[in-house]
C-alpha cells in the first residue's frame, strides 16, 4: 500500500491580475510604486451635450456607449437596402472642438468634415452619405457571391473585398474589387 506524500502548503505572495480591458488593483504593500494619477475628467457640461445630441440621432440607434459612458458610442445605421451597419465614434478629450474619429466595418471610412458647431447627428449623416457609395461595391460582391463558387471568406464581412473562388480540379483565382471602382476591371 502506498503511503500518502505529505503536502506543504506556502503562501504565495498575492498578484495583482486583470481581466482583458480591465487594470489589476493596485497593490497595497509599501514597497508599491505610487499610483499613478486618473486620467482627467470630463466636466459635467460635456455629458449633456453628449445626451442631447443622442437624443437627436435617437436612443434606439444607440448599441452600446463604453469608456466613461459616452467616450465610445457605437450606433446602428441601416442603409437603403436594409443592411445594418455598426459605427463606433470616438470622442477624444478636447470634444466638441476636436473632431471624433469613427471606425466601421466598410471597405474603407470617410472623411469626416468637422467644425466647432458640428455634432453627432453630422458624423451619422456622413456616414449614411458613404453607405451610399459603397452600394454599387455591395451589389457587385452580393452578385458575385451569388454566382460563382466561393471559397473564401465563407462569411464575408462587408469591409472584404476578396473573394477566392473554385474554378474546379483544386484550382482557384483571388478575386479583389476596388471598392472605389468596384465595375472596374478586377485585380
Amino acid at each position: 500500500m502506498d503511503s500518502p506524500v505529505p503536502a506543504t502548503l506556502a503562501r504565495a505572495p498575492a498578484r495583482p491580475q486583470a481581466r482583458a480591458g480591465e487594470e489589476a488593483c493596485a497593490d497595497t504593500r509599501q514597497d508599491a510604486p505610487a499610483e499613478a494619477e486618473p486620467p482627467p475628467r470630463r466636466p459635467a457640461a460635456f455629458y449633456s451635450s453628449v445626451f442631447a445630441q443622442i437624443e437627436e440621432i435617437g436612443w434606439k440607434q444607440l448599441v452600446s456607449a463604453t469608456g466613461d459612458g459616452v467616450s465610445c458610442l457605437t450606433f446602428r445605421v441601416v442603409d437603403e437596402p436594409g443592411r445594418m451597419h455598426l459605427l463606433e465614434i470616438t470622442l477624444p478629450m478636447g470634444y466638441p472642438e476636436s473632431p471624433p474619429s469613427i471606425s466601421a466595418d466598410v471597405p474603407y471610412l470617410p472623411k469626416i468634415h468637422w467644425s466647432k458647431n458640428s455634432r453627432l447627428k453630422d458624423v451619422i449623416c456622413q456616414f449614411q452619405a458613404h453607405l451610399k457609395i459603397l452600394q454599387e461595391f455591395w451589389n457587385t460582391m452580393d452578385e458575385i457571391d451569388k454566382v460563382l463558387w466561393i471559397v473564401d471568406p465563407t462569411k464575408p464581412s462587408y469591409a472584404m473585398s476578396h473573394r477566392r473562388i473554385a474554378l474546379g480540379d483544386d484550382c482557384y483565382i483571388l478575386l479583389q474589387v476596388d471598392a472605389r471602382k468596384p465595375n472596374s476591371l478586377p485585380e
